[in-house]
């Protein structure tokens, strides 16, 4: 499982975190979710005594769908909540139960590992390398996550893929972040990958930006702009024939139940109020960024804005609050048109403070991107610190990221122009 570190202890609430699992074509296939209690508690008491009920509370807080996306989702399992039962708000359908690799294969472990199994389980053994302590689990795992860079030893490493076939687990492979080190995963048979290689930016010097890039950062600016009026907004909205049909088809949509059809930017922006309106309008310029994005930065870049904007709002009020929207929303810029983020700033006149910001420079709303990025990453501790420099209380990173999944997932199940 990804490395997380000791939570510093804030409130009752559970710090929560995912990391994507993709296949070879680069697709989420599930998510790692990473937790921990954010509960004062006693530095001696094993993490694992209140495991179960971590998982359960921030579950049943967030929702599994809204973790996942409907996918996939990996949780670690220690040895002890493994025999004692695991929680039941893990359906087995959903879930892959990650088996640390501390875990010795004893016939008390075997039994469980196979109940869970005829129960609908999928097994995965974590940090797997072949030895003694694995041998009688590997065939009840479903798959094998290895730590790719680890492992060195050419014969191992064959010994390795030989496991994988058609009645064998599926390897995983860990801590991919380069796309060479992804290519050499998929020569070797590896069927999924973990890291945020997905996410590295792909630098192509010289590259000419093209038009309709250039106007969807210059509409993302607009649309943040804390002086813009509703007017304004409507008259941004109304030259763009897709933003239009998108709000327009998402209005009249089952959802909202209305009982006389909206037929225009200005009726939608009196029933909806400005600020959803704009937020709609701003994930889809960004999705619109470049074709060949990878879904997962449009996802993170959302969530990202989203729980830097109600993290800055509880700072500094409704312009904060939109200053951080920007600065989480276009963090991976870099990634998404594969340009130097320098080179992308000039095409998007943001405030010098958010400038900054994105460029690396230490400044509240550095800090406070930081807090983000190192909470989606579970470097609890980090965040914890991080969040304490900008200002901000820890004791709200919990919420404000659950609510920023959920208004993500809502914004990206809104229909489109494609789907019409």
């Amino acid at each position: 499982m990804a490395a997380t570190q000791t939570a510093a202890p804030t409130n009752g609430q559970v710090f929560v975190a995912r990391q994507p699992i993709l296949n070879r074509e680069r697709r989420v296939y599930g998510y790692e979710l990473l937790f921990r209690q954010a509960a004062d508690a006693a530095p001696e008491v094993p993490g694992d005594q209140t495991a179960a009920r971590v998982i359960s509370d921030a579950l049943l807080a967030i929702g599994l769908d809204t973790l996942t996306d409907g996918r996939r989702a990996f949780v670690n399992v220690s040895r002890r909540l493994l025999l004692g039962g695991v929680p039941t708000v893990l359906p087995p359908e959903r879930v892959v139960l990650e088996l640390g690799a501390d875990i010795e294969a004893d016939r008390d472990v075997l039994d469980v590992c196979q109940e869970m199994r005829t129960a609908g389980y999928a097994i995965a053994i974590d940090d797997f390398v072949p030895n003694e302590w694995t041998t009688d689990l590997v065939p009840l795992a479903s798959y094998l996550k290895v730590d790719f860079p680890a492992v060195v030893d050419p014969g191992v490493r064959k010994q390795i893929a030989a496991l994988q076939g058609p009645s064998g687990p599926m390897l995983v492979a860990k801590r991919i972040e380069t796309m060479d080190t992804f290519e050499q995963a998929v020569g070797e048979g590896y069927t999924y990958f973990q890291g945020f290689f997905f996410g590295r930016p792909l630098i192509t010097q010289g590259r000419d930006v093209p038009g309709h890039q250039v106007a969807n950062l210059r509409l993302m600016r607009a649309l943040y702009d804390p002086d813009l009026t509703v007017h304004q907004l409507e008259e941004l909205i109304k030259h763009d024939a897709s933003l239009c049909y998108r709000i327009l088809r998402t209005v009249n949509s089952a959802a909202y139940m209305l009982q006389v059809p909206v037929q225009s930017i200005r009726q939608a922006l009196v029933l909806l109020g400005r600020d959803t309106v704009r937020r709609w309008a701003s994930l889809w310029a960004l999705a619109g960024l470049n074709e060949k994005a990878h879904s997962e930065l449009v996802a993170m870049s959302t969530v990202r804005g989203r729980c830097c904007e109600l993290l800055a709002g509880r700072l500094g009020g409704e312009d904060a609050a939109g200053e951080g929207f920007l600065a989480g929303m276009c963090s991976l810029l870099d990634a998404i048109l594969e340009r130097p983020m320098r080179d992308i700033l000039k095409d998007l006149p943001l405030a010098p403070d958010t400038e900054a910001a994105l460029l690396g420079q230490d400044n509240r709303t550095r800090r406070l991107l930081d807090t983000v990025i190192a909470y989606e990453s579970g470097q609890w501790d980090r965040c914890v610190q991080l969040a304490a420099s900008a200002g901000a209380d820890p004791a709200q990173l919990p919420t404000a990221f659950a609510q920023a999944l959920k208004w993500s997932r809502e914004l990206r199940e809104m229909p489109s122009p494609a789907k019409g």
